[in-house]
């Protein structure tokens, strides 16, 4: 995975969607911000951004904890290849 050249600016911008997330980061469906993904990434949620970005992260209810597993670029689907290696953790 490429890392992202990102400005200081777009890095704050980032940090804020995943605050904005955190506070619903249930799926739409109950009420949150997330949008569920399909087939082998099925246990994870994505939040879309700036058109371009991908916040791709997993909830875990138990402890109301949110662990975001990749943050990226869509362009290429990159993301997605990524966040299925990382979906165990």
């Amino acid at each position: 995975m490429k890392k992202l050249g990102l400005s200081k600016h777009k890095k704050l911008e980032v940090l804020d969607k995943v605050d904005f997330i955190a506070q619903k980061p249930y799926p739409k469906s109950e009420g949150g911000y997330g949008e569920p993904l399909v087939g082998n990434l099925s246990k994870l949620l994505k939040f879309r951004f700036d058109s371009d970005y991908r916040v791709v992260y997993k909830l875990e209810k138990v402890n109301g904890v949110m662990k975001v597993l990749i943050i990226g670029l869509r362009k290429d689907k990159e993301v997605y290849k990524e966040a299925e290696k990382r979906k165990e953790y």
